[in-house]
């Protein structure tokens, strides 16, 4: 009988002294940060905008901490930014242990972030711990009279099934209201890549295209300089950004509904 409750009690020894972890593979931590898009949001619609509206596009981190650190340093330093995006691709392997470590990195900036889910952080559990830890992959926010419509365009994790990107929410998304005239989208995986539903491009193109207000689509996933193209040569401008493994950011300014970009090297 001794020897059964001695049985019973040793995991409870066990996780009182701290023994008991938790698997990196685990959908989520006890410590782990929860809605950190809502937080982040929150704490943007507390600013007020000025007349030029400042954005510091990164994207593409995977586990490079050191150049991540030197990111947020370089924002930090320089200030003006309203804000900063995170367009996907922060892990490897959609690892909980790979979200925390640039979450605790991008939790030093001094202006809010917004993190968009790429196709890496959508690898085995990474769908579960980025809608815990960051919020839903497809949403919108608004600041500056601008609508930023941030959804999941890695069709290749969704087995090419025509649900990603998401159309139908799309086209109840991308519409003006009386508090924003302006809509830009950021995803991660560009229309042009192979990554993306070849079968959705053309609808795609052709939605942001024809919706009013739609000043640009925000891309990065490529790991390459910064680059535009415009459907079919006209339209607007599909921007695909580079990445902080290469130790560049791109900026976006708009100011009266006309929107610039241009990269920077730390």
């Amino acid at each position: 009988m001794r020897n059964y409750k001695l049985l019973y009690l040793l995991p409870l020894f066990l996780f009182g002294c701290g023994a008991a972890e938790f698997s990196p593979n685990q959908k989520f931590d006890s410590d782990s940060p929860e809605n950190v898009n809502a937080t982040q949001i929150t704490a943007l619609s507390r600013k007020t905008p000025g007349a030029v509206i400042r954005i510091a596009v990164s994207s593409d981190t995977h586990t490079d901490y050191e150049d991540s650190r030197a990111f947020v340093n370089y924002v930090n330093t320089q200030g003006g930014f309203d804000f900063v995006m995170l367009n996907g691709d922060i892990t490897n392997f959609g690892l909980l242990t790979e979200f925390e470590g640039i979450y605790k990195i991008y939790a030093k900036l001094n202006t809010p972030f917004i993190t968009v889910v790429g196709n890496h952080d959508e690898n085995a559990e990474g769908n579960h711990v980025f809608r815990r830890m960051f919020g839903e992959q497809n949403f919108t926010f608004s600041y500056g009279g601008i609508k930023f419509v941030c959804h999941d365009s890695n069709s290749r994790e969704h087995t090419f099934d025509h649900t990603t990107p998401d159309l139908g929410w799309l086209q109840q998304n991308l519409t003006q209201d009386a508090d924003n005239k302006f809509i830009v989208g950021f995803s991660h995986v560009p229309p042009i890549d192979a990554d993306f539903d070849q079968d959705l491009r053309l609808k795609y193109e052709e939605l942001f295209n024809s919706t009013p207000g739609v000043l640009a689509s925000v891309h990065s996933h490529r790991h390459s300089a910064d680059s535009i193209y415009r459907a079919k040569g006209a339209g607007i401008p599909f921007i695909i950004t580079n990445t902080i493994l290469n130790r560049t950011f791109t900026v976006i300014e708009i100011t009266n509904g006309k929107l610039s970009t241009h990269p920077v090297t730390f």
